[in-house]
C-alpha cells in the first residue's frame, strides 16, 4: 500500500535537514505523481531543491543554479505556508543557494500546528 502525502512530506523534510538529499528526493517523489494543485507544485519544488543540492555538493554550480531556478518557478505560485511548509521562508533561501552563497547546512522549515488551535 502506498504511503500518504503527509508521511512522505515529513520524511523528506527530515532527510533533507539531515543532509540526505537523494533520500529526501526519493521520499517526495514517491507521492508527487499522485498529487494535484498546490501539493504537486510543492513536491516538485522540494524535489528540485534536493536535486539542486546534489549538484551543488558535486561541484556542478551551473546544474545547481538551473535546478534551484526551476524550484523557484514552482514555489513562487504557492501560498506563504503550504501543507505545513514555510514557503515564504524557503524562497529566499533557495535564491541564496542558487547564487552559491555560503551555507553551513541547508534546512527546510516545516510549520507546526499552533497548539492552541489558532492560525
Amino acid at each position: 500500500m502506498p504511503r500518504g502525502f503527509d508521511t512522505c512530506l515529513a520524511e523528506g523534510v527530515a532527510l533533507f535537514n539531515a543532509g540526505r538529499f537523494f533520500e529526501a528526493h526519493e521520499a517526495w517523489e514517491e507521492v508527487w505523481l499522485h498529487e494535484h494543485g498546490h501539493r504537486r507544485l510543492l513536491l516538485q519544488g522540494l524535489i528540485l531543491v534536493a536535486a539542486g543540492w546534489l549538484k551543488r555538493d558535486a561541484g556542478n554550480a551551473q546544474g545547481a543554479w538551473t535546478l534551484f531556478s526551476r524550484a523557484l518557478a514552482r514555489l513562487e505560485s504557492l501560498p506563504p505556508a503550504c501543507e505545513g511548509v514555510d514557503v515564504s521562508g524557503l524562497r529566499p533561501q533557495v535564491v541564496g543557494w542558487r547564487e552559491g552563497g555560503p551555507c553551513a547546512r541547508p534546512l527546510l522549515a516545516r510549520l507546526l500546528p499552533d497548539p492552541a488551535g489558532e492560525p
